[in-house]
């Protein structure tokens, strides 16, 4: 992969003053996170929106908030990740930018929460107050969980719960999209 995050096209759509269905963006989305410890990997994010139901009317480019990693509470959005494989070689013992595990840390207030565990094609072992329909778009992809690894390709889909979890990229890079709504774990 080259070494910027690959800009990725979104084009979105409405109705304009006449009633007749336009484009009303057509650019690279701009709402970005590169990951600054592997250039080429991060987060795009596409869309965003803060309750239901959404307003369908105006022409409010709702994909540039500011970049959050959560979703809003009583909202969602639609972002791509972009994850590089575990370089040949690589040895957690020497990357600085690591993150060994260690016990939960939980925010109630954000519903929140991370055990650490952030290596070269890991993420960190995470949990978010939302329900997330995550897509493989392209490549190869491992989710990680408490007592189980699955592996999973372009095309496979994945439904969190809230539940804690890592994304690790052993074989290939990928790109995964993210569906994430605002939950409670009420």
């Amino acid at each position: 992969m080259a070494d910027k995050l690959k800009p990725m096209r979104r084009v979105v759509t409405g109705v304009d003053a006449q009633g007749r269905s336009c484009v009303l963006y057509d650019s690279d989305a701009v709402n970005t996170k590169p990951d600054p410890t592997r250039p080429g990997g991060g987060m795009t994010e596409m869309w965003c929106f803060q309750n239901v139901p959404v307003n369908l009317s105006g022409s409010k480019d709702e994909g540039l908030p500011p970049f959050t990693h959560d979703p809003p509470t009583r909202g969602g959005y639609l972002r791509f990740v972009r994850s590089l494989r575990i370089p040949d070689g690589y040895d957690p013992a020497k990357d600085p930018t690591a993150i060994p595990l260690h016990e939960e840390h939980y925010d109630p207030v954000t519903g929140k929460g991370d055990k650490g565990g952030r290596q070269a094609g890991r993420s960190i072992v995470h949990k978010t107050r939302s329900i997330d329909y995550g897509f493989v778009a392209s490549g190869h992809r491992t989710l990680v969980l408490d007592e189980q690894e699955i592996a999973l390709s372009k095309g496979d889909f994945v439904i969190e719960l809230g539940n804690y979890h890592a994304w690790s990229n052993p074989i290939d890079d990928s790109v995964m999209g993210y569906v994430m709504i605002g939950a409670t774990y009420d």
